[in-house]
């Protein structure tokens, strides 16, 4: 079917017909991300300000202070959104470098869950990584190490 109806409250004299399609098309996009993030990294977030349920002992109870709920609600987002960014972009250099889509679910359980082992011998440090695993961080890391990164 090649014909649908886009009901909305925007203004047909301010926006072309194409224009709404694009709006509306970038704002699934969005969702669909949030929605990953959501069901990947699965943020913890609370609206409480009392302290976890294993913190709170008959001994603990006095001793324990309450928590700024939104501050800690804000800095897990925050941790959250830039583990998926950082996430996001692995993807990207994989699905570049392979010619293969990748979900978050695979980079994660195939590049990011990597068995290694980590050798240390007098001043170097070596990352021995997996058979399986190895493959996949061969083409990924130089494509990171090529990216323009911004200076701090």
């Amino acid at each position: 079917m090649d014909r649908f109806f886009l009901v909305t409250s925007l203004s047909w004299t301010k926006l072309l017909r194409h224009e709404v399609l694009a709006h509306y098309r970038e704002r699934g996009k969005a969702e669909g991300h949030m929605g990953e993030l959501k069901d990947e990294l699965a943020p913890a977030l609370s609206s409480s300000n009392r302290a976890k349920s294993h913190l709170r002992g008959k001994t603990l109870k006095s001793r324990t202070p309450a928590i700024d709920a939104f501050a800690c609600t804000e800095v897990r987002l925050l941790i959250a959104c830039l583990a998926y960014q950082v996430m996001h972009i692995a993807r990207r250099a994989m699905a570049k470098a392979t010619g293969t889509g990748w979900s978050l679910r695979r980079l994660r359980e195939r590049v990011l869950r990597a068995g290694a082992r980590l050798v240390i011998s007098g001043r170097r440090m070596t990352l021995a990584l997996s058979s399986a695993a190895a493959p996949f961080w061969a083409v990924l890391w130089p494509r990171l190490m090529a990216m323009q990164w911004a200076d701090p």
